[in-house]
């Protein structure tokens, strides 16, 4: 959109990928991929999760329920039990958008970058909502706000002593929306460069990076192409501001 001294882009841009195993080596139809919660199976897609399925807590003594493979409640947690989640860590749907502003030599520009429908396991969870297994470790306040205690409480975290399980308890929802880049700049007038005789341009600038992040997931940053959050350290949130001169 240009109107006079004032001009308005916008763009955009989305990708989806669909996939899905049609064989596996040897003649087998499925594999299990080794502690990291996902199994390779004929007719369906890659990296999805398979996992036993949290219930939450029993609210009369702080057990930890699961669902058995048939959906019937169970105190015991049971390798034989998982399931295929309808999951994955590979996000069908990702892409981005922004806009520019412009004003005379004055310009704003934002952009975004989006993923959507992705699934991550929070390990870190598992260690820090550990219920005693691991207390030399920084635990979590929900350890002391939300853990079962007495008859009655209803919440997702087992009394102490009921150790953390790799089930879908920790597994998240780790899609975002990130305000990516944020650059407001101002040119300066051609004419006075005219006056100069040797500069063509001038521009001055302030810029940010990874400034806003929304996201369920509950970590520190969701922005990862793996299907293990361990410890991961985040996007650094960065500014910067700088000349740039042409001649």
């Amino acid at each position: 959109v240009r109107i006079k001294d004032f001009t308005w882009n916008v763009n955009a841009n989305v990708s989806y990928n669909k996939n899905k195993i049609t064989e596996l080596y040897n003649g087998i139809d499925e594999y299990v991929d080794g502690n990291t919660g996902r199994k390779m199976m004929v007719g369906h897609p890659v990296g999805e999760f398979f996992l036993n399925r949290y219930a939450g807590v029993n609210p009369a003594n702080g057990d930890a329920l699961w669902y058995t493979k048939d959906g019937e409640l169970t105190t015991e947690y049971s390798e034989d039990d998982k399931v295929m989640m309808g999951k994955t860590y590979i996000a069908p749907w990702q892409g981005g958008f922004g806009t520019t502003l412009s004003w005379k030599g004055l310009s704003l520009n934002a952009q975004f970058s989006w993923v959507k429908d992705r699934w991550m396991m929070n390990n870190d969870r598992y260690f820090s909502e550990s219920g005693g297994l691991f207390d030399a470790y920084n635990q979590s306040r929900r350890m002391l706000y939300d853990r079962w205690k007495n008859p009655g409480d209803v919440t997702d975290i087992p009394r102490h002593g009921v150790s953390p399980q790799m089930d879908s308890r920790i597994l998240e929802d780790a899609s975002f929306l990130r305000l990516k880049n944020v650059m407001l700049s101002y040119a300066l007038p051609q004419k006075w460069m005219n006056r100069t005789n040797f500069l063509s341009s001038v521009r001055v600038y302030l810029q940010g990076q990874n400034l806003l992040t929304f996201t369920k997931f509950s970590g520190l940053d969701p922005e990862s192409s793996s299907n293990l959050y361990k410890a991961q350290y985040p996007m650094s949130r960065q500014f910067s501001c700088g000349v740039e001169v042409s001649f």
